[in-house]
């Protein structure tokens, strides 16, 4: 999972190839912290799937552009452009479920 800096967001937003898939965290957050592991594993289920991550506490635009209530968040960019958000993470299970249908893009 690649750590996203604080000034680049946008750019990262915009880029061709950009990730799918944006995990949204704060660093002191221990429900983070057990929602990065899942998502480690589910990283190590579909290694062609780019996930990257962010830390809000120094990305506020990007916290109000997505209006993101709480953390953790997961942001997943859907076939149509829109992003789609997922604030529960319930096992590994449903997070890979949510996830699989990006492979076949």
């Amino acid at each position: 999972m690649r750590e996203w800096e604080a000034g680049s967001w946008e750019k990262e937003l915009a880029a061709p190839g950009a990730p799918g898939v944006l995990f949204v965290h704060t660093p002191l957050c221990g429900t983070c912290a057990l929602a990065r592991k899942m998502l480690g594993v589910v990283e190590a289920m579909m290694p062609e799937l780019a996930i990257a991550s962010a830390n809000l506490n120094v990305m506020p635009g990007l916290a109000e552009r997505f209006r993101i209530e709480s953390v953790p968040c997961l942001l997943v960019r859907e076939r149509d452009g829109t992003w789609s958000k997922t604030y529960r993470f319930g096992s590994v299970v449903e997070l890979a479920d949510k996830l699989r249908p990006l492979m076949s893009r």
